[in-house]
């Protein structure tokens, strides 16, 4: 079964600078909202997939029981910022995210009960409208600092998606090849298919990254995302922002290393024209 990308969790200090960062580069936020768990978010949407910018906002509001837990989402993305910023997660499209923890527990992961949580969203008029989640996680032992996920939106997808927040003024508009870094890539790959996600997930080793992209970077993960590909109209259109950044130009694609940008490689890469 091949899924599809709902979203990417990349997880960073200061969620003001990253936003303004973003910003520069053409894209348009969501504004910041808050979750009931301590955590807070702004999104980068685009076409039917979005980028979660999250930050944990209220530490205080994360509770040391859960713990006790399998899994929490909180409690993960809290300590995997102790360790480094970075892309901490990939979450997959789901209409049944019941089903999917099924489908998951075949396929070898360790599964923890769907979560389920709600929050409040700001329309592009300042409104306000409620929107809801499934969560089912597919934990692997070697990918302590990866975790793969898939989120069943419990609303109607008026009241999340709207025109207004997909406009780019660098032309983005989807999410490509998401790359994963590890030491035993090989073991990680056979995962990787087995929950079906090797449509989209790349699982390199070091050396591996380094011919691929041509840098060596030291923010480089051994064992997590490294990154991923974004799609845009036409790269003219972000090269001067990513270049002031710090991007590369590298065989028709701009490279920003993530040393230069919160932990994250992002790899800009113009359409594919039609035949």
């Amino acid at each position: 079964m091949s899924r599809a990308i709902d979203h990417l969790v990349l997880c960073v200090n200061d969620l003001d600078a990253a936003c303004d960062a973003y910003r520069k580069l053409g894209f348009t936020l969501t504004p910041r909202a808050n979750h009931p768990f301590g955590t807070g978010n702004a999104l980068i949407q685009l076409d039917g997939m979005y980028i979660e910018l999250l930050a944990v906002i209220e530490p205080e509001k994360i509770a040391e029981t859960d713990l006790a837990a399998p899994f929490s989402f909180p409690i993960y993305n809290r300590d995997y910022l102790r360790q480094r910023e970075g892309m901490s997660m990939l979450a997959l499209q789901s209409r049944d995210a019941e089903k999917d923890r099924e489908a998951f527990i075949a396929a070898g992961a360790a599964v923890p009960r769907v979560f389920k949580f709600e929050r409040e969203a700001t329309r592009p008029d300042g409104s306000l409208t409620d929107v809801a989640f499934s969560l089912a996680f597919a934990n692997h032992p070697l990918l302590r600092h990866a975790v793969t996920f898939v989120c069943q939106h419990r609303h109607p997808p008026q009241n999340f998606y709207y025109p207004e927040y997909q406009m780019h003024a660098n032309g983005a508009y989807a999410i490509g090849k998401v790359f994963l870094m590890h030491w035993a890539a090989d073991a990680v790959s056979d995962f990787v298919a087995e929950i079906g996600t090797d449509n989209i997930v790349e699982a390199l080793h070091s050396d591996e990254m380094v011919t691929r992209f041509g840098i060596d970077d030291p923010l480089f993960p051994t064992d997590g995302f490294a990154g991923y590909e974004i799609i845009v109209d036409r790269i003219d259109d972000i090269a001067e922002a990513a270049q002031s950044m710090g991007a590369i130009h590298k065989k028709g694609r701009l490279i920003l290393p993530p040393s230069k940008f919160f932990g994250t490689l992002i790899v800009f890469k113009a359409k594919e024209k039609a035949a």
